[in-house]
């Protein structure tokens, strides 16, 4: 995994990622400070895969589902998507033992991560 500019080393995250579905198609956006798009939309394929969350999942404390059936995060092809468009999850989110690798589910069909470009 790529690491973050030294220039943004220890600095909070500025930049933040959403993986959203939308017309049953995953898409990724970067949100810069501003806040502007900076990447995006990115297309990562079908959300077609649905699972039924448990609140003690990693990534699911701020969202209580109920038993809703939500779409599964392709993070592997969204951490894959961010690096090619030079960016990497905060390496402080991806240690927090309460998300999902860095990810946050923050609505049915909406995750974050904060993120830092690589470049």
């Amino acid at each position: 995994m790529p690491e973050a500019h030294p220039d943004h080393v220890g600095l909070p995250a500025l930049y933040g990622a959403e993986v959203t579905a939308f017309r049953r198609r995953w898409k990724l956006h970067v949100i810069a400070p501003g806040p502007e798009v900076v990447v995006g939309p990115v297309d990562l394929g079908p959300a077609d895969t649905m699972v039924v969350p448990r609140p003690e999942d990693p990534g699911r404390y701020m969202i209580d589902l109920e038993g809703e059936e939500v779409p599964v995060l392709p993070r592997e092809t969204a951490v894959h998507q961010l690096e090619a468009h030079g960016f990497v999850v905060a390496e402080e989110a991806r240690d927090d033992s309460k998300r999902d690798h860095g990810w946050t589910q923050v609505a049915s069909a909406l995750w974050t991560a904060p993120c830092r470009p690589t470049r």
